[in-house]
């Protein structure tokens, strides 16, 4: 006690106290009361720059200064620097370390101590010290003075604000920040980067653009990513460019921890391109302020997957018919069948179909044709396919294989027989080659029995020479034999259909590829000339063995034929590549089932029923004429052009009468069609080429159905069966393997094509004009590259 309370109240020590515990916890008492008198003094002093520091922080998080102008910003970041500054230089000034008396002073006052007893502690005796009553009462004096100060205790700090605020705008202060934070902590550094780092340059505001650039393999488009934006997922390889103009300073690329630093360009500009590893963040910054970031997942390349979407299927002559489905997330780049033969030795090669692919590498690919494999030697053995597919990163996939076992020809001549049979046992065993020589040369002595066809003569000559000659060319014995039985079998049925099946994969190739317009058109001409090269060899074989015909096959005209190769070339030219795709295909499975026949109509129905078909097409070019007067504004033809569209109608009546003897009812549809072209022919007796072309359209449609009304009816009388699959009257399979539309992949009309020919030829035109901008000429050549 005298320490602390004598020494500093009286010159010389107080008497001893007694009780040198209570000395101690006075004096831990006395030093709280000092800290508590330091924090009533500096409170006041600091709440002025915490209120002015939460505003600060409160705009920062709400990332208003950024909107305001460079210099504002800029001054508005002056203006609460200075205050802070200026705020805070007061608290040190105006603070005193507080006096020892003055915490003995609080600790009296906060315990309602009367009297002052610490001082009366510190007190000695006037005089008297040795006598014994004075010192006995002096020793009292202090016992009771201890004992009111063993009550002490020390209230909690009070900083007088209430007196120094009275409106609580410190409390407001607070509350901004709170509010600041709740909606501003996700982004809190970035939004204080920003509010510390003003433009104050002379350039423009920072203009950002950043672009995800997948590897060429991914088969995918560059992302732009949008400011503030969700996080992507990035196909490995992948690189960013980013381009910036404007802002203050030099930027820097941040791919997690990296930092590469972007190069300058002409101006304001900024760029750079770099390869993207396995990050999580991509950002920019540009003088220590973030632009924009990103979340980043890299996404590694999955392995294509294949699988068959059907079982094969065996069809006519022993074509394999495959149905699967592909797909990869980046894109396909091939797709084949693997077929091993069951018990085959250790190390056979696999032989290998080729699955022809859409263009342009897709992502998803339905693979379903037919392939002929009864000319491979494993044709009538056992064997597996397994599905297999590439992705453009080079990566392959399997699907689970089947076991089937391979279709193979069967031959009825005697002759062909044996060509097969020797060829089959020569690739089973290559010791039967003398037996196979010797069975050729069996039919070479009889000429009759290939009916002296000079081809088929000189290949059994040819094969029984390289039998002979010992270590021989299986495969092209294999091939001599092979052509050769089919060569009697079919005659020159068989060149061509071989030559027309060459021509038909060249072209799916071409329209799968990147072949040119003019190499598509070449090789539909080919097409052309291999299907008609057919259609004649299986009307002379018709003709030379008409026994062999079924009444009921199907026939094929030449107008047929030739419209047919028409509308295959102008899709060609109109660079309609999916629908000349589709088109091949069913013109492919009608050529399959294809057999030589005369054409002799089928009764009054039937050919009433074709009537309706050409009846079709004659309106639909009165349409399209009507289209073209419609926009030309002509009105000197529309009396000729009604009176063509009575006679149409009038055609229409003599149909309906034949199919009705026929039928014993007519479609409902020919109803429609007949109002629609009155309505037609009206409008255009009053010169109304609009309205006669909304009515011409409809009476186009009303006919397409009744036509195919009537077909079903026919077939459904077997008035018109073509063979195995059920046709209808013009030969086409109701099935949907036929020639026309299925509606999978629209095949355009007659009006379609010469619409899209009048197109392109404007769009060819136009690219000419030298007075037109440099930069449409380019992007009209670009767009008719495809054409």
């Amino acid at each position: 006690m005298d320490s602390l309370l004598g020494t500093a109240m009286h010159p010389t020590p107080p008497p001893a106290d007694p009780d040198p515990a209570f000395e101690r916890r006075l004096a831990k008492r006395l030093a709280r009361a000092r800290a508590v008198l330091a924090v009533e003094q500096a409170w006041p002093l600091l709440v002025p720059p915490l209120a002015l520091a939460a505003t600060f922080v409160a705009l920062a998080l709400f990332d208003v200064l950024p909107l305001l102008p460079g210099w504002l910003h800029g001054l508005v970041l002056a203006a609460y620097g200075g205050g802070l500054g200026f705020l805070l230089m007061r608290v040190p000034l105006r603070l005193r370390r507080p006096a020892l008396d003055e915490a003995a002073r609080r600790l009296e006052r906060d315990s309602e101590l009367a009297n002052r007893p610490l001082e009366a502690l510190a007190d000695r005796p006037a005089g008297g010290a040795d006598d014994p009553v004075t010192a006995a009462l002096w020793a009292a004096h202090r016992r009771r003075m201890a004992a009111l100060a063993g009550r002490l205790r020390l209230a909690w700090p009070d900083g007088g604000m209430a007196a120094r605020d009275p409106y609580g705008w410190r409390a407001a202060a607070l509350l901004l920040l709170v509010i600041a934070l709740a909606g501003g902590w996700h982004d809190g550094e970035n939004r204080l980067t920003r509010a510390l780092s003003p433009q104050l340059g002379v350039g423009a505001p920072a203009s950002l653009e950043v672009w995800i650039n997948p590897p060429a393999t991914a088969n995918a488009p560059p992302v732009l990513l949008a400011a503030g934006g969700e996080g992507i997922d990035v196909p490995a390889g992948s690189t960013v460019l980013a381009v910036l103009s404007g802002g203050w300073g030099g930027a820097t690329l941040v791919l997690d921890d990296e930092r590469i630093a972007f190069e300058r360009q002409d101006g304001d500009g900024q760029r750079i391109e770099a390869g993207i590893g396995p990050i999580h963040r991509l950002a920019v910054r540009q003088t220590g302020r973030t632009l924009a970031e990103w979340p980043i997942r890299v996404v590694a390349d999955a392995l294509p997957s294949i699988d068959f979407a059907a079982p094969p299927e065996t069809g006519d002559k022993g074509r394999l018919r495959l149905d699967l489905a592909a797909s990869d997330d980046h894109g396909l780049e091939r797709a084949w069948i693997e077929i091993r033969r069951l018990g085959a030795p250790d190390g056979e090669a696999p032989a290998m179909v080729e699955l022809q692919l859409p263009a342009n590498r897709p992502r998803q690919a339905g693979l379903a044709g037919w392939h002929d494999l009864t000319a491979h030697p494993w044709a009538g053995l056992p064997a597996t396919l397994a599905p297999k597919a590439a992705d453009t990163m080079g990566q392959t996939g399997g699907g689970v294989p089947v076991t089937i076992t391979l279709p193979e020809r069967h031959f009825t001549h005697p002759a062909a027989q044996a060509l097969a049979a020797q060829r089959r046992a020569v690739t089973e065993d290559r010791a039967n080659a003398p037996r196979a020589a010797d069975v050729i040369d069996g039919i070479v002595d009889q000429p009759e029995l290939f009916n002296d066809d000079l081809a088929v003569f000189l290949a059994l000559m040819t094969a029984h020479r390289t039998l002979m000659g010992g270590d021989f060319d299986l495969a092209e014995v294999q091939d001599l034999l092979w052509n050769a039985a089919l060569r009697i079998e079919d005659g020159e049925l068989a060149g061509a259909e071989r030559t027309l099946e060459q021509a038909r994969r060249a072209l799916e190739r071409a329209l799968a590829g990147d072949a040119s317009a003019a190499e598509i058109e070449q090789l539909v001409e080919q097409f052309r000339a291999a299907m008609e090269r057919y259609v004649a060899a299986l009307a002379a074989r018709a003709a030379d063995n008409p026994a062999a015909m079924a009444p009921n096959q199907r026939a094929i005209g030449s107008d047929e034929l030739a419209d047919m190769a028409d509308t295959l070339r102008a899709l060609a030219e109109a660079g309609a590549r999916d629908a000349l795709k589709q088109m091949l295909d069913r013109l492919g499975a009608l050529l399959d089932g294809l057999q030589a026949a005369p054409a002799d109509g089928g009764g009054p129905a039937v050919d009433a029923a074709r009537g309706l078909r050409d009846l079709a097409e004659r309106q639909q070019r009165m349409l399209d004429t009507s289209h073209r007067n419609a926009r030309a504004g002509a009105r000197g033809a529309a009396a000729e052009a009604a009176r063509a569209q009575q006679a149409l109608r009038h055609t229409l009546d003599g149909l309906a009468d034949k199919l009705a003897a026929g039928l014993g009812r007519l479609p409902d549809s020919l109803g429609e069609a007949a109002g629609a072209m009155d309505e037609a022919a009206r409008s255009l007796g009053e010169g109304d080429w609009g309205t006669a072309s909304e009515a011409q359209a409809a009476a186009v449609a009303a006919l397409g159905q009744a036509t195919r009304e009537a077909m079903a009816e026919l077939s459904a009388a077997g008035q018109g069966g073509f063979g195995a699959v059920p046709r209808d009257p013009l030969g086409r399979p109701l099935t949907g393997t036929g020639f026309g539309d299925d509606g999978t992949t629209r095949i355009p009309e007659r009006g379609d094509l010469v619409r899209a020919r009048e197109i392109l030829d404007e769009l060819r035109r136009r690219a000419g004009e030298w007075r037109r901008p440099e930069a449409e000429r380019d992007y009209l050549r670009r767009l008719l590259k495809q054409f």
